[in-house]
């Protein structure tokens, strides 16, 4: 029989019950999820409220562009004040109506407004209501919004760069280029100083305290630039003009840049650096032959054959340069009796308009294309180093402290480069025959003699013509015709003859024949082509002397360029001189004149190298071409990066259009924070 057992006390039952459910792994990782799930609640959520409350803040800082955008405009008239037009905008955009969960302060509108800018700035406050982070007690965010825009600047400054090479004359569209330039330029000046009125005139001005200014730099071959501005640079190589050294040749101011200083990677140009005047002479060489180089005959007076030589290539007047092969053009139209030469002179900067537009109506398109020059000219006018130019030359008193530092942020400053072609180079005087004495001398009657040496160095030294060096077919050696031009020897030194050709020489000369005869006074045979002793008889007072000459007066090279082309010069007085080391006219030319620039390829890699100093300086430049046959390429990475810096019209119908554009930008609507 058994017996049953006795029960554990209740609190031992307790107790084995609890130290099993201690040990039972049975559901452990439920807990571990409902943890992880409340984690990821929290965190989900704050994402969900962070997003919904920078949704609320982009809606209304969007809000705000749009209200001070509108409040900035300049176009707007003075009744309607950017305050009272930020509100309207900001009323109509309807956010006062959003559900419980956010609130969106009433904005704080300030704005001023003057004829030239306006400006509106506007600064509120977002409340955006959290669902889930209620939890980490944050009920809500409170984000700050500001906006603000303005148009105009403090200050604007731009030179106008315009090609004014020959090919402008030329048509497009239904236009000729330069005139659709005259249009074009004008009209850009009027957009940057005046408003639309109601009509859809610009008549209401918008610069009255003369923050605008513009400057013009026309290039062709060169730039010329006005007396004054070439009086505040240090210049070799000065013209002569009248006998009188260093006078200048009147209307005509190029200084030609030498690429080897490095003067196109750098924006400042040095006012006391030399830089050398370029020359203003007809440098193209012509077709030499026999019928063109015509002996000296005493029929020959007129000016193929080396006789009189009018006062200029084409003008009446010693002044007048009318050629546009020249180096340094002037705009002086040969077809009108107006004297225009100032009409293609750079145009210093200037708050009124009005004198700059009379001179682009004068632009008189003439010469070669070197668009390198004409950005060097603009980046040197733009610079701050140009301020000593602008005290002493421009009296405006809206100018003073002009040009600004580059480094001013208050101060855009601006070039508009425009060229309806790809460069091309010209030829110019070298250095060596630009400026000091010639050998060539010119008679009060025009006419011209040169000076040789028979036994110089250079151009003008060599064998006489004529003379038989070594005594062969009857003639003595060093003898002309029979008569001895032996050296003479003062002083116990030899002294070498100098002698001439002028332009009236006896077709045939005759022999010497008799002791008593006097030079050039034969009676013997006449010689045809013979060498002419007349040409040789020693001068008076140092000066060459023929029939009617009257006061004879030695020539700077300078002033032989003003007489006559390089052409006439080797042919008529060189070649005919038929001295050895002048009888090859390309040798002649060579020696006289080269290429400025060298050619295509160096001029834009030099426009390159300068616009890239100036966009380093902080310059814009603005890029035109015009022209559906026109190279693009250095233009456009000649403009400044971005939207609105380069323009390639097609033809000149399209011109305004682009100039237009750049006008509005210059002053465009933007934001400021």
């Amino acid at each position: 029989m058994f017996e049953q057992a006795a029960k554990r006390p209740v609190s031992v039952r307790l107790f084995q019950k609890v130290r099993n459910f201690r040990s039972d792994e049975q559901g452990a990782i439920a807990i571990f999820v409902l943890m992880i799930f409340v984690m990821m609640l929290l965190v989900g959520g704050i994402a969900v409220d962070v997003m919904r409350s920078e949704m609320r803040r982009v809606t209304y800082q969007q809000t705000f562009d749009r209200a001070v955008l509108a409040a900035s405009n300049i176009a707007l008239p003075p009744s309607q004040t950017p305050v009272s037009v930020g509100q309207s905008w900001y009323a109509s955009a309807g956010l006062d109506d959003q559900d419980f969960m956010v609130d969106f302060s009433t904005p704080t509108i300030t704005g001023e407004s003057t004829s030239s800018s306006r400006k509106a700035q506007m600064t509120g406050k977002v409340r955006s209501y959290n669902h889930f982070m209620t939890m980490l007690d944050i009920p809500y965010f409170d984000i700050p919004v500001n906006s603000a825009a303005q148009q105009g600047v403090s200050k604007i400054e731009v030179i106008l760069t315009l090609d004014i090479t020959g090919s402008m004359s030329g048509t497009s569209g239904s236009t000729t280029k330069i005139a659709a330039l005259r249009t074009a330029a004008t009209n850009f000046l009027t957009i940057l100083k005046y408003n639309k009125d109601s009509a859809g005139n610009y008549t209401i001005p918008k610069d009255p305290n003369n923050l605008i200014s513009i400057g013009m730099v026309p290039y062709a071959s060169n730039v010329n630039i006005p007396v004054a501005l070439r009086n505040q640079f240090t210049v070799s190589h000065l013209s002569s003009w009248d006998g009188v050294a260093n006078a200048g040749v009147p209307g005509h101011n190029c200084l030609e840049f030498d690429p080897s200083t490095g003067v196109f990677a750098q924006t400042a140009l040095s006012r006391t650096t030399p830089i050398p005047m370029a020359a203003v002479a007809m440098t193209a060489p012509g077709a030499p032959s026999v019928g063109t180089i015509t002996l000296p005959g005493a029929s020959n007076t007129n000016g193929a054959n080396g006789g009189l030589v009018n006062l200029g290539y084409s003008g009446p007047t010693a002044t007048t340069y009318n050629s546009s092969s020249l180096m340094c053009n002037n705009g002086d139209n040969p077809s009108t009796g107006a004297n225009e030469a100032d009409s293609n002179l750079v145009v210093l900067p200037t708050t009124d308009i009005n004198n700059l537009k009379s001179r682009i109506a004068q632009l008189n398109p003439k010469g070669n294309t070197a668009i390198a020059v004409g950005m060097r000219w603009a980046t040197a006018l733009i610079d701050e180093t140009a301020r000593p130019i602008y005290s002493a030359l421009i009296s405006d008193p809206a100018m003073a402290g002009r040009p600004a530092n580059n480094s001013d942020n208050e101060t855009r400053k601006i070039i508009v480069l425009m060229t309806d072609g790809t460069h091309v180079r010209s030829r110019r005087i070298k250095d060596e025959y630009k400026s000091g004495p010639s050998p060539i001398w010119r008679g009060a009657d025009g006419r011209f003699a040169i000076e040789f040496n028979d036994s110089g160095v250079g151009l003008t030294g060599g064998t006489r013509p004529g003379i038989n060096p070594t005594g062969s077919g009857g003639q003595p050696v060093n003898s002309c015709s029979g008569w001895s031009l032996a050296d003479t020897v003062v002083n116990g030194n030899v002294v070498k003859r100098n002698f001439f050709v002028p332009h009236l020489k006896a077709s045939a000369v005759k022999r010497k024949v008799g002791a008593t005869e006097t030079e050039g006074n034969g009676t013997g045979t006449s010689v045809t082509g013979g060498c002419d002793p007349r040409a040789w008889i020693a001068p008076t007072n140092g000066a060459p002397v023929w029939s009617g000459s009257g006061a004879v007066r030695r020539l700077d090279w300078s002033e032989v360029w003003r007489y006559a082309s390089v052409d006439w010069v080797i042919e008529q007085l060189f070649m005919r001189s038929n001295v050895s080391t002048a009888t090859n006219y390309n040798t002649i030319h060579a020696a006289m004149v080269d290429w400025y620039l060298t050619n295509e390829a160096n001029m834009d890699n030099l426009l390159n190298t300068n616009c890239t100093a100036a966009k380093q300086a902080g310059i814009e430049v603005f890029g035109i071409v015009l022209g559906d046959d026109v190279t693009p390429g250095p233009i456009q990475n000649c403009s400044s990066p971005g939207t609105g810096y380069f323009y390639w019209v097609k033809n000149a119908d399209d011109l305004n259009a682009a100039f237009e554009q750049i006008a509005v930008l210059i002053s465009e609507l933007r934001l400021t924070q």
